[in-house]
């Protein structure tokens, strides 16, 4: 069965509320490990394992949240199939403060892949929005 755009908005829909909990489990959840997190400055983050995951969300989280963030929201879905399982699917992200100005915002690719409870990720590339 493949991939359709309603399970990848719904994937990013899940990654909205997992952020908004500010539980690093929560996000990690949404990720098959082993992962990889390739930052805007080109470093990569190895998330072998989901404990990996968790230190690595919850360190960003805390940093978010210290800084007012509340929520996050995602837009501008842009899509690419690879093959009947996975999918790399690019976003734009807005973190935002309790009065909607906006803390930060990115785009990211996301390679996802399907899984047992729905679509998750293997790896992620942070670049300008």
């Amino acid at each position: 069965m493949e991939i359709t755009p309603e399970d990848i908005r719904a994937f990013f829909d899940r990654f909205v509320v997992a952020f908004a909990s500010f539980d690093e489990w929560q996000v990690a959840e949404l990720f098959a490990t082993p992962a990889v997190a390739c930052r805007k400055d080109g470093s990569l983050v190895a998330l072998t394992t989901a404990e990996d995951v968790a230190a690595y969300y919850k360190a960003a989280l805390d940093g978010y949240r210290s800084g007012g963030c509340t929520y996050c929201e995602w837009s501008d879905l842009q899509t690419m199939p690879m093959g009947a399982v996975s999918v790399a699917a690019a976003v734009n992200w807005r973190l935002r403060r309790a009065d909607g100005s906006i803390l930060v915002a990115w785009r990211q690719t996301y390679c996802l892949v399907k899984a047992p409870g729905g679509l998750k990720n293997f790896a992620a590339i942070s670049h300008a929005v």
